[in-house]
């Protein structure tokens, strides 16, 4: 399947591209001050899960507040299912998030049953790439977002909910906070969107406006809020707990980019003293597991919380890997739906030693079939032109040796060594399988040391007469630096289908399909929770067809008789 990206203004991130470094600064600039002694949570003050529930059911009933005395939960105040809607890893490509929001502002049909918009709207992290600041989440989120619910906008108001990932920490949550945090005064217009253009200036043109007015004693100002149309943001912090339904909790976590706060520990702590028969549903940034396999930050957020799949059996909602994947650990379900609109990442291809989960999007077999497109979106500056800037410096001293004439056994074994040091790096080879990825590596290496003598050969023995040697060794190593470029892409490649790196080849892909997002109904009696996968293969083809891609029910553990979810619905 041909597959194409993006044409509108923002494009998408390229992660080997030199506009990508603006994330990068970022993020080191933002681990340097995540510290427990800067932190922006300190100032946060959560309310309490019954005075947040009260709120939601409020807005939520529209007509007017819910009856009281109704009962502490969302469902009960409402008087009925509540439906939700999770999207997670949203702004990259604008007119990916276009369609995602096409998809998003839907109802649709199940069999018989109707599955209404939700309401309440969750985003599950990295609200927008590469740094969530106000300007990024505005052309990635708010203005293709805003567009498709001016088309259906149906008087009924919603909630927004939100937690943060590692991208939104990079703005050190400005950004989010403009996005999520409830408004002061006027709900009404806060939530009116009169600017949906985009913002053409870009991060560099930013940077110049800071500059200019920092040097005539002037600054610039931002969006006070990111609005999006008909819904209305409730928290007044990073992280929160709502009573959904009798005996079901939703607990959304923040653990910045490293730990969770004591604060956030008390609160959540004593969120459960209060209501110690209620199950969880658990937002979260990062999977507990991914790539079938335990994820460290995951891991670390659970038990921070005091929580583990065996003994709590929780629903975990969780975005960060940006594919579908579901799998049941006992009764617990640990959903890892991050198809809100960044690149793809791939399934598992090698999965000996590994039990396959219960759904995919996308499998094995299409993210086998994509990865070997990464070489090549490499090699022709798809991705980016950081390797190729790379590759021109690392044959710097080839060059020299071949112009002069002189041997150039040292400059390879140079260049091999700079270029294997450098793949074993970004491979990983520190944290796992030194040996078979520093194997690897070398074979990088080697493959991009020999081009330049090689091609040197090759143009002496065929190329015109009468050239110069500096001239054949200057276009040597220029004619060198694409296929070193595809060598590298083919090593990224090598290590996502064997299972020892699984990220960064499809990062470079940016590949724009296999978008979805998920439905959610939350049973009135709190008997458990009902979720519809809903997506489209090529996001970009208006003519594609929207797909239910999974369909599952989570029984309850507290309610009643401890039910057993079906694990082969689909």
């Amino acid at each position: 399947m041909h597959f194409v990206r993006g044409r509108s203004y923002p494009r998408a991130i390229a992660w080997l591209g030199f506009s990508s470094f603006w994330g990068h600064l970022w993020h080191l600039a933002a681990s340097v001050v995540a510290t427990e002694d800067i932190d922006a949570r300190d100032w946060m003050h959560c309310v309490p899960a019954d005075e947040l529930t009260r709120r939601m059911a409020e807005i939520i009933a529209s007509a007017g507040a819910p009856a009281e005395g109704a009962g502490a939960s969302l469902c009960e105040q409402l008087g009925r299912d509540v439906w939700l809607d999770y999207v997670a890893d949203t702004g990259d490509d604008a007119d990916v998030s276009a369609a995602v929001a096409d998809m998003l502002f839907h109802a649709y049909r199940d069999d018989e049953m109707v599955l209404p918009r939700g309401d309440a709207l969750m985003f599950g992290g990295d609200t927008a790439y590469p740094v969530a600041t106000e300007w990024e989440i505005h052309n990635r989120v708010g203005v293709p977002f805003n567009r498709a619910l001016r088309e259906r906008m149906d008087g009924q108001s919603r909630v927004l909910l939100g937690i943060p990932g590692n991208h939104d920490w990079y703005d050190g949550l400005d950004g989010f906070a403009r996005m999520f945090r409830a408004r002061r005064g006027s709900v009404d217009r806060a939530s009116f969107v009169q600017d949906d253009s985009v913002d053409r200036g870009g991060q560099i043109g930013h940077l110049i406006d800071w500059v200019e007015a920092f040097r005539v004693g002037h600054y610039v100002a931002k969006r006070p809020t990111l609005p999006l149309m008909g819904y209305t943001p409730v928290q007044s912090c990073s992280y929160f707990c709502v009573r959904l339904a009798p005996n079901l909790d939703l607990w959304g976590v923040d653990r910045q980019l490293r730990t969770l706060d004591y604060g956030q520990r008390s609160f959540f702590m004593t969120e459960r003293a209060e209501a110690p028969d209620s199950a969880l549903m658990l937002l979260i940034s990062d999977p507990a597991y991914t790539m079938l396999e335990p994820y460290p930050n995951g891991q670390r957020i659970l038990q921070s919380l005091e929580i583990t799949l065996e003994d709590d059996e929780p629903l975990v909602m969780v975005g960060d890997t940006h594919h579908y994947c579901r799998q049941w650990f006992g009764r617990a379900l640990h959903v890892i739906a991050g198809g809100g609109g960044a690149f793809l990442h791939p399934a598992r291809i090698d999965r000996r030693g590994f039990e396959d989960p219960a759904a995919e999007f996308p499998g094995p077999k299409g993210s086998r079939a994509l990865v070997w497109r990464a070489p090549w979106a490499i090699a022709f500056g798809r991705a980016g032109f950081v390797v190729h800037a790379v590759m021109a410096l690392v044959y710097l001293p080839m060059l020299a040796t071949l112009a002069s004439g002189g041997e150039p056994t040292v400059a390879c074994l140079f260049v091999a060594a700079v270029a294997t040091f450098a793949c074993g790096m970004l491979g990983g080879w520190r944290k796992h399988k030194p040996l078979t990825i520093g194997t690897w590596a070398l074979a990088a290496g080697m493959w991009i040391a020999v081009l330049p003598p090689l091609l040197m050969g090759l143009i002496a023995q065929f190329g015109p007469s009468g050239l110069a040697t500096a001239v054949q060794a200057s276009m040597a190593c220029l004619l060198s630096i694409v296929p070193a470029a595809w060598g590298f892409g083919a090593f990224l490649s090598v290590l996502t289908v064997t299972g020892l790196e699984q990220h960064q080849a499809f990062s470079a892909l940016a590949h724009p399909g296999y978008k979805h997002f998920v439905r959610l109904r939350i049973r009135q009696d709190g008997s458990g929770v009902d979720g519809w996968v809903i997506g489209k293969v090529d996001t970009l083809d208006s003519e594609a067809e929207i797909v239910l891609v999974d369909r599952w029910s989570w029984n309850n553990p507290r309610h009643g008789e401890r039910g057993r979810a079906d694990r082969d619905q689909t």
